[in-house]
Protein backbone atom coordinates (compact mmCIF):
# COMPACT_ATOMS: atom_id res chain seq x y z
CA UNK A 1 0.00 0.00 0.00
CA UNK A 2 1.60 3.16 -0.67
CA UNK A 3 0.47 6.72 -0.04
CA UNK A 4 1.06 10.47 -1.20
CA UNK A 5 0.21 13.84 0.45
CA UNK A 6 -3.41 14.91 -1.29
CA UNK A 7 -3.09 18.16 -2.97
CA UNK A 8 -6.77 17.54 -5.46
CA UNK A 9 -9.49 15.39 -5.37
CA UNK A 10 -9.81 11.85 -4.50
CA UNK A 11 -9.91 9.46 -7.63
CA UNK A 12 -11.27 6.10 -7.79
CA UNK A 13 -9.66 3.31 -5.80
CA UNK A 14 -8.03 6.17 -3.30
CA UNK A 15 -8.58 6.61 0.25
CA UNK A 16 -7.79 9.67 2.06
CA UNK A 17 -7.05 9.17 5.76
CA UNK A 18 -6.87 11.88 7.75
CA UNK A 19 -5.11 11.74 11.16
CA UNK A 20 -7.14 13.79 13.93
CA UNK A 21 -4.25 14.63 16.55
CA UNK A 22 -2.20 16.76 13.83
CA UNK A 23 -3.98 17.24 10.82
CA UNK A 24 -1.62 15.31 8.63
CA UNK A 25 -3.49 13.43 5.75
CA UNK A 26 -2.63 10.56 3.47
CA UNK A 27 -3.98 9.26 0.10
CA UNK A 28 -3.73 5.33 0.17
CA UNK A 29 -4.23 3.17 -3.06
CA UNK A 30 -6.79 0.35 -2.01
CA UNK A 31 -9.92 -0.89 -3.12
CA UNK A 32 -12.65 -2.15 -1.94
CA UNK A 33 -11.50 -5.57 -1.16
CA UNK A 34 -8.75 -3.67 1.12
CA UNK A 35 -9.31 -4.69 4.69
CA UNK A 36 -9.03 -1.91 7.09
CA UNK A 37 -6.37 -3.78 9.00
CA UNK A 38 -4.04 -3.04 6.10
CA UNK A 39 -4.86 0.37 6.66
CA UNK A 40 -4.20 0.93 10.18
CA UNK A 41 -0.88 -0.76 10.15
CA UNK A 42 0.38 1.72 7.19
CA UNK A 43 -0.80 4.26 8.94
CA UNK A 44 1.02 2.94 12.60
CA UNK A 45 4.32 2.22 9.59
CA UNK A 46 3.85 5.86 8.82
CA UNK A 47 2.56 8.07 11.90
CA UNK A 48 3.66 5.87 14.77
CA UNK A 49 0.13 5.45 16.33
CA UNK A 50 0.41 1.78 17.62
CA UNK A 51 -2.18 -0.49 15.78
CA UNK A 52 -3.86 -1.14 19.45
CA UNK A 53 -4.58 2.36 20.06
CA UNK A 54 -6.19 3.55 16.31
CA UNK A 55 -9.86 4.93 16.81
CA UNK A 56 -11.00 4.84 12.86
CA UNK A 57 -14.13 6.19 12.01
CA UNK A 58 -16.34 7.21 9.23
CA UNK A 59 -18.93 9.52 8.80
CA UNK A 60 -20.98 7.98 11.85
CA UNK A 61 -19.62 4.74 11.22
CA UNK A 62 -16.83 3.18 13.33
CA UNK A 63 -14.60 0.45 11.47
CA UNK A 64 -13.83 -2.79 12.73
CA UNK A 65 -10.23 -4.28 11.56
CA UNK A 66 -11.14 -7.20 10.29
CA UNK A 67 -13.84 -6.24 8.16
CA UNK A 68 -12.65 -5.02 3.98
CA UNK A 69 -13.48 -1.48 3.00
CA UNK A 70 -16.90 -2.41 0.59
CA UNK A 71 -18.18 -3.34 4.27
CA UNK A 72 -18.53 0.48 5.21
CA UNK A 73 -18.86 1.54 1.08
CA UNK A 74 -15.46 2.67 0.89
CA UNK A 75 -13.37 4.08 -1.00
CA UNK A 76 -15.44 6.73 -1.70
CA UNK A 77 -14.80 10.13 -3.41
CA UNK A 78 -17.28 12.17 -1.06
CA UNK A 79 -16.02 9.93 2.22
CA UNK A 80 -13.05 10.51 4.18
CA UNK A 81 -11.63 8.25 6.87
CA UNK A 82 -10.11 9.80 10.48
CA UNK A 83 -7.82 7.77 12.96
CA UNK A 84 -7.85 9.23 16.43
CA UNK A 85 -5.17 8.34 18.93
CA UNK A 86 -7.10 6.79 21.98
CA UNK A 87 -3.96 7.26 24.13
CA UNK A 88 -4.48 11.40 23.16
CA UNK A 89 -7.97 10.65 23.74
CA UNK A 90 -7.30 10.25 27.82
CA UNK A 91 -8.11 13.28 30.14
CA UNK A 92 -4.81 13.10 31.70
CA UNK A 93 -3.15 12.65 28.16
CA UNK A 94 -0.81 15.69 27.18
CA UNK A 95 -1.46 17.57 24.52
CA UNK A 96 0.35 16.93 21.27
CA UNK A 97 3.59 18.53 20.88
CA UNK A 98 3.90 21.86 18.60
CA UNK A 99 4.38 21.31 14.67
CA UNK A 100 7.61 21.86 13.73
CA UNK A 101 8.18 23.67 10.67
CA UNK A 102 11.06 23.78 8.87
CA UNK A 103 11.54 27.28 7.22
CA UNK A 104 14.43 27.10 4.52
CA UNK A 105 16.42 30.02 4.77
CA UNK A 106 16.85 32.55 1.84
CA UNK A 107 20.26 34.19 2.62
CA UNK A 108 20.66 38.32 2.07
CA UNK A 109 23.21 39.70 -0.72
CA UNK A 110 26.70 40.49 0.77
CA UNK A 111 27.00 44.33 0.96
CA UNK A 112 28.23 45.87 -2.04
CA UNK A 113 30.76 47.57 0.54
CA UNK A 114 32.37 44.44 0.61
CA UNK A 115 32.54 43.61 -3.26
CA UNK A 116 35.01 44.16 -5.61
CA UNK A 117 33.10 44.74 -8.73
CA UNK A 118 34.57 46.80 -11.58
CA UNK A 119 31.88 49.06 -13.37
CA UNK A 120 33.03 50.83 -17.27
CA UNK A 121 32.07 54.14 -15.10
CA UNK A 122 34.63 54.07 -12.26
CA UNK A 123 36.73 55.88 -14.43
CA UNK A 124 35.12 58.03 -15.47
CA UNK A 125 36.05 61.83 -15.47
CA UNK A 126 32.28 63.51 -14.66
CA UNK A 127 31.59 63.06 -11.12
CA UNK A 128 27.75 62.84 -11.27
CA UNK A 129 28.87 59.91 -14.37
CA UNK A 130 31.69 58.31 -11.57
CA UNK A 131 28.81 57.92 -8.81
CA UNK A 132 26.36 55.64 -10.80
CA UNK A 133 27.86 52.48 -10.26
CA UNK A 134 27.89 53.11 -6.49
CA UNK A 135 23.82 53.61 -7.37
CA UNK A 136 23.60 51.07 -9.35
CA UNK A 137 25.80 48.96 -7.02
CA UNK A 138 23.29 49.79 -4.21
CA UNK A 139 20.08 49.42 -5.96
CA UNK A 140 21.23 45.88 -7.21
CA UNK A 141 21.60 45.09 -3.73
CA UNK A 142 18.46 46.59 -2.85
CA UNK A 143 17.02 44.44 -5.19
CA UNK A 144 18.32 40.84 -3.90
CA UNK A 145 17.94 41.79 -0.58
CA UNK A 146 14.27 42.74 -1.88
CA UNK A 147 14.17 39.14 -2.94
CA UNK A 148 15.14 37.32 -0.51
CA UNK A 149 12.24 38.89 1.89
CA UNK A 150 10.29 37.96 -0.94
CA UNK A 151 11.21 34.85 -1.41
CA UNK A 152 11.06 34.26 2.63
CA UNK A 153 7.38 35.51 2.91
CA UNK A 154 6.49 33.09 -0.13
CA UNK A 155 7.89 30.07 1.91
CA UNK A 156 6.02 31.72 5.11
CA UNK A 157 2.75 31.61 3.60
CA UNK A 158 2.99 28.19 2.32
CA UNK A 159 3.58 26.77 5.53
CA UNK A 160 0.82 28.84 6.60
CA UNK A 161 -1.48 27.12 3.89
CA UNK A 162 0.00 23.56 5.10
CA UNK A 163 -1.47 24.41 8.50
CA UNK A 164 -4.52 26.44 8.10
CA UNK A 165 -5.30 23.40 6.18
CA UNK A 166 -4.43 20.51 8.81
CA UNK A 167 -6.34 22.35 11.07
CA UNK A 168 -9.38 22.15 9.06
CA UNK A 169 -8.77 18.87 9.13
CA UNK A 170 -9.06 18.83 12.59
CA UNK A 171 -11.74 20.60 12.82
CA UNK A 172 -13.49 18.58 10.64
CA UNK A 173 -12.14 15.40 13.13
CA UNK A 174 -14.28 17.13 16.08
CA UNK A 175 -17.03 16.82 13.89
CA UNK A 176 -17.01 13.54 13.06
CA UNK A 177 -15.86 12.74 16.88
CA UNK A 178 -18.84 14.98 18.01
CA UNK A 179 -21.57 12.43 15.80
CA UNK A 180 -20.18 9.37 16.80
CA UNK A 181 -20.00 10.15 20.16
CA UNK A 182 -23.62 11.90 20.08
CA UNK A 183 -25.08 8.46 18.53
CA UNK A 184 -23.07 6.63 21.71
CA UNK A 185 -24.23 8.73 23.78
CA UNK A 186 -27.58 7.90 22.57
CA UNK A 187 -27.07 4.02 22.58
CA UNK A 188 -25.95 4.11 26.12
CA UNK A 189 -28.68 6.61 27.19
CA UNK A 190 -30.76 3.95 25.59
CA UNK A 191 -29.96 0.95 27.24
CA UNK A 192 -29.59 2.78 30.54
CA UNK A 193 -33.33 3.79 30.21
CA UNK A 194 -34.69 0.12 29.53
CA UNK A 195 -32.45 -1.37 32.51
CA UNK A 196 -33.66 1.32 34.46
CA UNK A 197 -37.72 0.82 33.58
CA UNK A 198 -36.67 -3.65 34.24
CA UNK A 199 -35.16 -2.76 37.27
CA UNK A 200 -37.74 -0.74 38.78
CA UNK A 201 -40.23 -3.35 37.66
CA UNK A 202 -37.87 -6.40 39.59
CA UNK A 203 -37.20 -3.51 42.65
CA UNK A 204 -41.00 -3.12 43.12
CA UNK A 205 -41.49 -6.98 43.38
CA UNK A 206 -38.46 -8.03 44.79
CA UNK A 207 -39.29 -5.24 47.79
CA UNK A 208 -42.94 -6.52 48.01
CA UNK A 209 -41.56 -10.01 48.53
CA UNK A 210 -39.11 -9.40 51.78
CA UNK A 211 -42.25 -6.71 52.67
CA UNK A 212 -44.29 -9.27 53.36
CA UNK A 213 -42.24 -12.20 54.09
CA UNK A 214 -43.96 -12.41 58.33
CA UNK A 215 -47.30 -11.77 56.57
CA UNK A 216 -47.04 -14.50 54.39
CA UNK A 217 -45.35 -16.80 56.63
CA UNK A 218 -48.06 -15.79 59.02
CA UNK A 219 -50.56 -17.17 56.59
CA UNK A 220 -48.66 -20.51 56.20
CA UNK A 221 -49.02 -20.81 60.09
CA UNK A 222 -53.19 -20.56 60.18
CA UNK A 223 -53.64 -22.60 56.74
CA UNK A 224 -54.40 -26.03 58.32
CA UNK A 225 -53.91 -29.03 55.92
CA UNK A 226 -56.68 -31.55 54.71
CA UNK A 227 -57.37 -34.35 57.29
CA UNK A 228 -56.31 -36.76 55.21
CA UNK A 229 -52.87 -35.12 54.90
CA UNK A 230 -52.11 -34.33 58.26
CA UNK A 231 -49.36 -36.13 60.09
CA UNK A 232 -48.34 -35.50 63.59
CA UNK A 233 -45.50 -33.29 62.39
CA UNK A 234 -47.43 -32.05 59.48
CA UNK A 235 -50.70 -29.54 59.90
CA UNK A 236 -50.31 -26.29 58.52
CA UNK A 237 -48.80 -25.30 55.25
CA UNK A 238 -45.84 -23.90 57.04
CA UNK A 239 -45.05 -27.04 58.49
CA UNK A 240 -43.81 -27.86 54.75
CA UNK A 241 -40.42 -25.45 54.84
CA UNK A 242 -38.31 -24.86 57.26
CA UNK A 243 -38.56 -21.98 59.09
CA UNK A 244 -34.72 -21.20 59.78
CA UNK A 245 -33.62 -22.14 56.15
CA UNK A 246 -36.36 -19.57 55.22
CA UNK A 247 -35.24 -16.60 57.59
CA UNK A 248 -31.35 -17.58 56.28
CA UNK A 249 -33.03 -17.22 52.55
CA UNK A 250 -34.78 -14.16 53.27
CA UNK A 251 -31.69 -12.38 54.84
CA UNK A 252 -29.36 -13.51 52.27
CA UNK A 253 -31.55 -11.92 49.93
CA UNK A 254 -32.21 -8.81 52.17
CA UNK A 255 -28.87 -8.02 51.90
CA UNK A 256 -28.16 -8.75 48.48
CA UNK A 257 -31.21 -6.60 47.38
CA UNK A 258 -29.83 -3.36 49.47
CA UNK A 259 -25.79 -3.63 47.85
CA UNK A 260 -27.47 -3.90 44.87
CA UNK A 261 -29.57 -0.94 45.73
CA UNK A 262 -26.25 0.80 46.15
CA UNK A 263 -24.70 -0.34 42.96
CA UNK A 264 -27.52 0.85 41.14
CA UNK A 265 -27.40 4.10 43.17
CA UNK A 266 -23.51 5.08 42.28
CA UNK A 267 -24.77 3.58 38.59
CA UNK A 268 -27.28 5.87 38.32
CA UNK A 269 -24.83 8.82 39.71
CA UNK A 270 -22.16 7.56 37.14
CA UNK A 271 -24.55 7.91 34.12
CA UNK A 272 -25.76 11.59 35.64
CA UNK A 273 -22.28 13.01 34.93
CA UNK A 274 -21.49 11.36 31.82
CA UNK A 275 -24.92 12.91 30.83
CA UNK A 276 -23.85 15.89 32.59
CA UNK A 277 -20.63 16.04 30.28
CA UNK A 278 -22.06 15.11 27.24
CA UNK A 279 -24.60 17.52 27.07
CA UNK A 280 -21.90 20.31 27.94
CA UNK A 281 -20.00 18.87 25.39
CA UNK A 282 -22.44 19.28 22.86
CA UNK A 283 -23.03 22.46 23.81
CA UNK A 284 -20.12 23.63 23.25
CA UNK A 285 -19.29 24.59 19.61
CA UNK A 286 -15.85 25.04 18.22
CA UNK A 287 -13.65 27.10 19.83
CA UNK A 288 -10.62 27.41 17.02
CA UNK A 289 -11.52 30.32 14.73
CA UNK A 290 -10.88 28.62 11.28
CA UNK A 291 -12.35 31.18 9.48
CA UNK A 292 -11.22 34.41 11.02
CA UNK A 293 -7.50 32.37 10.66
CA UNK A 294 -8.21 31.84 6.51
CA UNK A 295 -9.45 35.04 5.98
CA UNK A 296 -6.10 36.95 7.76
CA UNK A 297 -4.12 34.79 5.93
CA UNK A 298 -5.53 35.78 2.61
CA UNK A 299 -5.04 39.29 3.83
CA UNK A 300 -1.63 38.88 3.84
CA UNK A 301 -1.41 37.10 0.51
CA UNK A 302 -2.34 40.77 -0.56
CA UNK A 303 0.66 42.29 0.94
CA UNK A 304 2.62 39.25 -0.56
CA UNK A 305 1.67 40.67 -4.27
CA UNK A 306 2.03 44.25 -3.41
CA UNK A 307 5.80 42.82 -3.00
CA UNK A 308 5.40 40.72 -5.71
CA UNK A 309 4.39 43.84 -8.21
CA UNK A 310 7.09 45.96 -6.20
CA UNK A 311 9.90 43.28 -7.14
CA UNK A 312 8.29 42.76 -10.98
CA UNK A 313 9.15 46.92 -10.81
CA UNK A 314 12.40 46.69 -9.71
CA UNK A 315 13.64 43.43 -11.86
CA UNK A 316 12.55 45.84 -15.03
CA UNK A 317 14.95 48.37 -13.73
CA UNK A 318 17.85 46.22 -12.75
CA UNK A 319 17.30 44.52 -16.43
CA UNK A 320 17.64 47.91 -18.55
CA UNK A 321 20.57 48.96 -15.93
CA UNK A 322 22.46 45.71 -17.44
CA UNK A 323 21.54 46.51 -20.90
CA UNK A 324 23.00 49.94 -20.19
CA UNK A 325 26.16 48.46 -18.55
CA UNK A 326 26.54 46.30 -21.80
CA UNK A 327 26.43 49.12 -24.26
CA UNK A 328 29.03 51.22 -21.77
CA UNK A 329 31.51 48.29 -22.12
CA UNK A 330 30.64 48.00 -25.93
CA UNK A 331 31.82 51.63 -26.28
CA UNK A 332 35.09 51.31 -24.55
Amino acid sequence: MSSSITKGSVHEGKLLVHIAENGHSFELDCDETTIVEGVMRYIESVTGINFNEQLVLCSDMKLESQRPLSAYKLPSSDRDVFIFNRAKLQNNSPPPPPEQVDILEVEEPPSPAGLNDPHPLDDALDPALKALPSYERQFRYQYHRGHAIYSRSCLKYGHCERLLKEQRVQEQAIEVARVNLDQYYRAISQNYSEFMKRYKQQHRIHSELLMNYKRDLEKLRSIKLHPALQTTTRKFLVDFVKEENLRKVVENCSNSHRQFEKKVSVFKQMFSEVKHKGEELFGCRNSIPIRNLELTIKEHWRFINEQKSVMQSLWLVDFHLSHFELNLTILN
